[in-house]
């Protein structure tokens, strides 16, 4: 089974669950794949559990000087793993009801600190050819603005962001990006048939969820630096809990993608 299939069977029992609810339009999933969610969204307790972690990321990259492009921040189960959860039990429902339609997991969380570095490929356009059915969503630990790397995406002329096709469907059709997945040059032509970029900038707190093969990049660093979560779903046919330990891992495992939709 792929994952288009595996995704359209969770939305068909989450509609049998949920009945008298209508779910998201699909063609609107693979349409509008970048969305900002607005910072009041959530309500005190998300901002609480936002700032918890912001202080205690902040407090950990202070003690203990690093250098790199992307400083990771280790232990996140013992040090925040309740206030991750209290993050993913907002974001994840809210996903559910405007984006996916069906049950949901979270199986990868990364915190990060971006700093002042020469070049790196995260600053090069891509897309992360994994399936589409997968989405990430990033909240900034700390004010951004033009100067400290905000993310930032491609638009078609119509606003919605622009997503690439991913090589990568299922068990049968798993295979590689030309190019490693950098579109350079395709944005390239992209804007000047009327494509633009958009950044996203904003307070402490601010969330954006988009698709994988959205395309996208970072900016440099040109002053100050940037704290990120970023939380990445999948979907699921059988509702369980959107976070956990067993499942849900970080910069301890690989990031790739497994292309059975049903291994959790």
């Amino acid at each position: 089974m792929n994952y288009p299939q595996y995704f359209e069977i969770a939305r068909d029992k989450w509609k049998q669950e949920n009945r008298g609810v209508f779910p998201p339009k699909l063609e609107n999933f693979y349409n509008d794949p970048a969305r900002p969610i607005p910072v009041n969204t959530f309500g005190l307790d998300y901002a609480a559990a936002v700032n918890s972690i912001s202080e205690k990321v902040f407090n950990f990259f202070s003690n203990n000087k690093r250098e790199g492009i992307m400083l990771e921040y280790p232990d996140i189960w013992k040090s925040v793993g309740e206030d991750l959860k209290t993050i993913s039990n907002y974001i994840v429902p809210h996903l559910e009801n405007t984006m996916y339609g069906c049950h949901l997991y979270v199986d990868k969380i990364y915190i990060y600190r971006t700093t002042k570095c020469e070049r790196d490929s995260s600053y090069i356009w891509h897309y992360d050819n994994n399936p589409n059915e997968i989405v990430k969503n990033i909240i900034y630990l700390n004010d951004v603005d033009e100067d400290n790397s905000p993310f930032e995406y491609l638009s078609k002329p119509n606003g919605k962001g622009y997503m690439f096709n991913s090589y990568r469907q299922g068990p049968e059709k798993w295979n590689k990006a030309p190019n490693g997945s950098r579109v350079t040059e395709e944005v390239k032509e992209l804007k000047a048939s009327g494509h633009t970029s958009q950044k996203v900038t904003g307070p402490k707190g601010t969330t954006f969820a988009f698709n994988n093969n959205t395309c996208h990049r970072a900016n440099p660093v040109i002053k100050g630096y940037r704290d990120v979560v970023n939380i990445r779903v999948k979907p699921t046919i059988n509702k369980i809990n959107y976070i956990d330990g067993n499942y849900t891992s970080s910069f301890e495992k690989s990031g790739v993608v497994s292309p059975n939709p049903n291994e959790i």
